[in-house]
């Protein structure tokens, strides 16, 4: 059995009803920006980050429409975070090392202590540095803080040293010559 159309609209009719819904829809998706903005959003999305993405963002409005229906007897309410990230970043917990080997572990420091010195120099980048760094330090567990406050004791000793030798390393400052002898008379 087949279904027959309900109405007595021909074939070439519900193409066209068809149409005409899927233009009306097209031009209300397209009518919303921010709508527009998400699709476009989704569509540079790296693939396999969407399911995990979307599940955060689903909980997310989930939470926030269980909000808007208590928020009049809890007292609390939720505000959406323009500073909300999708993305952490990942570190490798174990690292090959001879993908750092000694000199490249130098040169590496050399350029992280050159763009340090570009963090001070911009107020706002220095303000985001400050704050940033202060919440990394609220993320990681004691004994890694305690690691890295001695790795810094380290650092500024090296500094320490590195004047010195600096120092021993400048040529002396020149010696005032003897005054000339002052001829005799006779």
């Amino acid at each position: 059995m087949t279904d027959v159309p309900p109405t007595n609209r021909t074939p070439l009719e519900h193409l066209q009803a068809a149409l005409e819904e899927a233009l009306d829809f097209a031009r209300e998706l397209t009518a919303d920006r921010v709508l527009v903005r998400l699709l476009a959003a989704f569509r540079t999305m790296p693939a396999e980050d969407r399911p995990v993405v979307i599940d955060a963002l689903e909980r997310e409005v989930a939470a926030r429409k269980l909000s808007l229906a208590t928020e009049g007897a809890s007292g609390q309410t939720m505000v959406p975070n323009p500073n909300a990230r999708f993305y952490m970043r990942a570190h490798e917990t174990t690292f090959d090392r001879s993908m750092l080997e000694r000199d490249e572990m130098m040169i590496a420091t050399v350029r992280g202590m050159r763009a340090a010195t570009l963090i001070p120099a911009i107020p706002d980048v220095y303000a985001s540095w400050r704050s940033a760094t202060l919440e990394a330090m609220q993320e990681v567990d004691e004994a890694t803080r305690t690691t890295v406050e001695g790795l810094v004791r380290e650092v500024l000793g090296f500094i320490a040293r590195a004047r010195e030798i600096a120092q021993m390393e400048q040529p002396p400052p020149p010696t005032p010559r003897d005054a000339p002898e002052k001829a005799q008379s006779s």
